[in-house]
């Protein structure tokens, strides 16, 4: 059994040992807000996280955000999840989508659950919170057991060092090892527009190092504003000055 399988056990085990307080209802809702479909249980992501971070080290898993698109009332994410293994190489798991809906216009928090849901997903490639797929925590949630031992037990890290998600690969890092090198690469938008996302109706021109957005832009005012691109009046468009941060 290799070193990272024997990993994988053991964060397994830690998540388990959470208990309830590790696991949360999932609703499907309409817009009214009534619950439809099945509800289904999954993990929190933090202490699936946390328990990445304890037992493989947050330095030895990352991951590349593939593609981004923005839509009116959600965010949807592709993420590619690397894992260090024995051999100092990097294994590769993905690409998968998650997505988050946009409530009250908040696209960042859209955008941060998306990626989260896609690393969930990821991570169950390598049976990470196997337990969530097996249908098995509805148990653990409706039970009356005393509460898991708290979170605060794992090993104190500086708030630098225990990141809520994994170090984002850039477009700019050195190449990838082999296996990172086989999975889509990031869409020209993307890497030529700063990572801008895909907004449904709206397209990029490049000025020099300003991005102008074209289409539907009054229709999708508040998304631009939300990703950083401000109205010029006397040109009457809305741009993004690449040089400003």
């Amino acid at each position: 059994m290799s070193t990272l399988t024997v990993k994988i056990n053991e964060i397994n085990e830690l998540i388990r040992s959470f208990g309830r307080p590790a696991v949360q209802e999932i609703k499907m809702k309409d817009r009214d807000g009534k619950v439809i479909g099945q509800i289904r249980y999954g993990y929190r992501p933090q202490y699936v996280f946390d328990a990445v971070n304890q037992i493989i080290g947050p330095e030895n898993w990352r991951y590349e955000l593939v593609k981004e698109e923005i839509f009116d009332n959600q965010v949807v994410a592709e993420v590619t999840l690397f894992l260090k293994t024995d051999t100092e190489g990097w294994l590769c798991k993905g690409s998968h989508k998650g997505q988050m809906n946009i409530v009250k216009g908040n696209v960042g928090d859209a955008q941060k659950g998306a990626i989260t849901d896609a690393l969930q997903k990821c991570l169950s490639l390598c049976s990470i919170g196997q337990d969530s797929y097996r249908g098995l925590l509805e148990t653990v949630y409706n039970s009356r057991s005393p509460q898991a031992p708290s979170r605060q037990s794992l090993p104190k890290r500086t708030p630098q060092s225990q990141p809520i998600l994994p170090p984002k690969t850039e477009v700019t890092q050195p190449t990838l090892p082999p296996t990172a090198q086989s999975q889509p690469a990031l869409p020209p938008e993307l890497t030529n527009s700063a990572s801008l996302p895909k907004i449904d109706g709206i397209t990029y021109q490049h000025q020099d190092s300003i991005i102008i957005a074209m289409g539907k832009v009054f229709d999708k005012k508040e998304l631009l504003k939300a990703v950083g691109f401000k109205w010029n009046k006397d040109q009457k468009n809305w741009y993004k000055d690449l040089t400003t941060h």
